[in-house]
């Protein structure tokens, strides 16, 4: 049984609805159950900027039927609440609405509502309740967002460079479209952390790295990895990524491109390499050049410190006279390469006959293929076979190429000199020999281009033959290849051709007189250089100053010496055959007649990481051919 509500306390009770209706901070229209305006509050009023007395809201509250208003029809309006009005709580789709459509005087706005109906306890609908919500300044926020989002698309898609975005985390959510040009991936598919699997595996966990920790610190990120292209390829690309801040200096995006620097890295690495290469030759010239300078200057000393010893001014003159002819040549390896690469040779052509030219090339190798023991095999084809050439140049190109295998080939290796005739020529030289790293391969002409440079260099030499043979090949129209399967597999060389159918010194210099002291005591001392004459002729000097020389050529034979005998010094080379001088003289001082003696390294590498492996090595000096024999006089004698 309900209790009855005086007049006072339903007057009451009226007052509070009508005071909530009015000061409610959102837009509130009350529609009566045929669609007509019954009331609207001052948000409503504000919303759609009229007021008491203004025509349109006169119109609003007499005339206007929300129910069969147009503009509401054309934009689907009407059918959500004609459910409203079926008694069914319905959200409204935003709408642009214009109270100028109504012929009225208003405010033009973007709305969302929301309808609810009021019904009695019958469940009849009595009225229902519009609530607006203004929506213009969001609505054209965002379409000004979508239009600067269009804006950067168009731009970044248009950039040659791949440009993607990420989330303060780090979370990839944008590429433009050159990314997915360059990899080939759906669209999407690298979002999130995916896109790591687009990198190069041995680049992985390094891009990684670098990426948290920018994430960590704010740094700029900026990094070289290879990333998979959509031919399957791996291309080198710079990434570079910077963090977008926002006016309290929060991190609320990065943004990043990838640039393909394939070509540009394959050329800097190329003239890097190159630009080692020569360096590494500049310093086997200077070595090469050294050797000859120390047995010359040591002659001279010894010329100087025994003039009336004739069978010791034989020796030297000897001595002088070889090493001069092996400086010669060196200089004129250098000097032909010069005038052959520039092209200032003129070949003299004439029918040369191949079988005659490689029989003058084995000629004059054979005394080094006899001396290491190696076996030889000639494949010839019948019949004299005649190409146009210069004989001369024709059979450097081949003895440079027997030379190469006879010196990189270990003792008793096999070398092969075979010949085929087809529309062309081809002269192989083939061997056991050490073979050529795949990574050298496709450099094995080019001008300052070695193997690895060991102070193991028994073989010698500048390494110009390869690259003067081809550009001597390619002078008559050829052209040279190489092959090997790899590091001990031995080489062959390919040499194709057309086939043809029907130093003196200064007068100062040599009177200057070098003083060499005397020893004040004797001292046994062991010298080991595999340049015999450069050993033999120091030895002689230090006998002459009193000491007693033991001249080895093979460390081998020095650690067997040093086990029976005591020695006082030792003056060791580094380019020792089988074994460097730094391993060698840490061999020596282990052993209990060398541990108390004073080490000289006299060698041809003097470049400031070569004297610091000599200390670690244990030398107590380091002296750079060609020497001053009486530092090392007083440095045996100190």
């Amino acid at each position: 049984m309900r209790t009855p509500i005086s007049s006072a306390a339903a007057v009451q009770t009226e007052q509070r609805f009508q005071t909530l209706f009015e000061q409610a901070p959102f837009s509130v229209q009350l529609l009566s159950v045929d669609g007509r305006t019954l009331k609207v509050n001052q948000a409503w009023k504000d919303l759609w900027g009229t007021h008491e007395g203004d025509p349109l809201l006169e119109f609003v509250l007499t005339e206007y039927n929300m129910l069969a208003d147009a503009q509401l029809e054309a934009k689907g309006v009407t059918p959500h609440l004609r459910r409203a009005f079926a008694g069914e709580a319905v959200r409204l789709p935003a709408v642009h609405y214009d109270p100028a459509e109504l012929g009225k005087p208003g405010l033009a706005r973007w709305v969302e509502a929301t309808a609810r109906p009021i019904k009695a306890p019958d469940g009849a609908v009595l009225e229902v309740m519009l609530i607006h919500e203004d929506v213009t300044e969001r609505l054209l926020a965002e379409r000004q967002l979508r239009a600067s989002e269009a804006q950067f698309r168009t731009i970044a898609d248009a950039m040659p460079q791949m440009v993607w975005s990420t989330l303060p985390d780090g979370y990839h959510d944008y590429y433009n479209q050159q990314w997915y040009e360059f990899t080939g991936v759906p669209p999407g598919s690298t979002d999130g952390e995916a896109w790591n699997g687009m990198f190069h595996p041995e680049d992985q966990s390094h891009a990684w790295e670098v990426w948290r920790h920018s994430l960590n610190t704010g740094e700029r990120y900026e990094i070289e990895y290879r990333l998979r292209h959509r031919s399957g390829e791996y291309r080198w690309v710079l990434g570079r990524a910077l963090p977008v801040r926002n006016e309290q200096g929060e991190i609320v995006r990065w943004m990043g491109t990838c640039t393909d620097i394939h070509e540009q890295k394959q050329v800097r690495d190329e003239l890097l390499a190159a630009n080692r290469r020569k360096d590494d030759f500049l310093a086997m010239l200077a070595h090469e050049l050294r050797n000859p300078l120390a047995p010359i200057s040591t002659a001279a000393q010894l010329l100087k410190a025994a003039p009336g010893d004739p069978a010791k001014v034989e020796r030297s003159a000897v001595i002088i006279e070889r090493q001069v002819r092996h400086m010669t040549e060196l200089v004129d390896d250098l000097l032909d390469v010069s005038r052959v690469t520039r092209g200032l040779v003129e070949l003299e052509r004439r029918p040369v006959e191949v079988k005659g030219v490689l029989g003058n090339a084995i000629e004059q190798v054979r005394p080094l293929i006899d001396a290491r023991g190696h076996q030889l095999t000639t494949r010839m084809v019948s019949g004299d076979v005649y190409v146009l050439g210069d004989r001369t140049r024709l059979v450097q190109v081949v003895s440079n190429l027997l030379n190469n295998a006879g010196k990189y080939t270990p003792p008793n290796g096999s070398l092969w000199v075979s010949m085929a005739v087809g529309e062309h020529v081809e002269v192989r030289v083939a061997d056991t020999g050490i073979g050529i790293e795949a990574q050298l391969l496709p450099h094995v002409f080019d001008l300052f281009t070695q193997g690895e440079r060991t102070p193991d260099r028994a073989q010698g030499g500048l390494g110009l033959g390869l690259a003067l043979v081809k550009s001597l090949v390619e002078l008559h129209g050829g052209r040279v290849t190489a092959e090997s399967q790899g590091r001990g597999l031995g080489s062959a060389f390919t040499v194709t051709l057309p086939l043809l159918k029907g130093g003196t010194l200064a007068a100062s210099e040599v009177h200057q007189r070098i003083d060499v002291p005397h020893a004040p005591q004797a001292l046994r001392v062991m010298i080991v250089d595999d340049n015999k004459d450069a050993a033999v002729t120091l030895g002689m000097l230090l006998e002459s100053l009193g000491h007693e020389a033991c001249v080895m050529h093979d460390p081998a034979q020095a650690l067997e010496a040093v086990q029976d005998s005591l020695f006082n010094a030792f003056v060791l080379d580094i380019g020792l055959p089988g074994m460097d001088g730094y391993t060698l003289a840490r061999r020596l001082r282990a052993q209990s007649n060398g541990s108390a003696a004073t080490f000289v390294a006299l060698t041809g590498y003097g470049s400031a990481s070569d004297r610091h492996r000599g200390n670690d090595a244990g030398f107590d000096h380091y002296l750079v051919k060609p020497a001053d024999l009486s530092e090392l006089a007083r440095l045996l004698h100190g």
